[in-house]
């Protein structure tokens, strides 16, 4: 949470930015910047090129090309894990929508 004077300040540059440049102003209004669609496509984009990046490596016997598959292919899991983890806390806490939603 930020103090009251750091607040009031963000207030008065929101202000003068929607008073300067009102069509800037209101592309940004009421946006997510990161919806969870977006995350979960690039999760897949991720996932499908660690996996061909593998199978590349592995039949063009290209070890360059295996090494970082593999190294991606643990970040993903770690990135799978974290995201199962925040998901799993959020609807600990009543503040996600219902599982089957989107």
């Amino acid at each position: 949470m930020l103090p009251e004077r750091e607040r009031h300040a963000l207030r008065a540059i929101e202000a003068e930015l929607q008073a300067s440049d009102p069509a800037f102003a209101a592309a940004f209004s009421g946006r997510k910047l990161h919806s969870p669609r977006r995350r979960h496509l690039l999760l897949l984009l991720c996932d499908v090129t660690a996996a061909v990046m593998l199978v590349v490596g592995l039949f063009a016997r290209d070890a360059s090309l295996v090494l970082w598959g593999t190294v991606s292919a643990g970040a993903l899991v770690a990135w799978h894990i974290a995201r199962a983890e925040s998901v799993r806390e959020s609807t600990e806490d009543g503040s996600a929508r219902a599982a089957g939603a989107p």
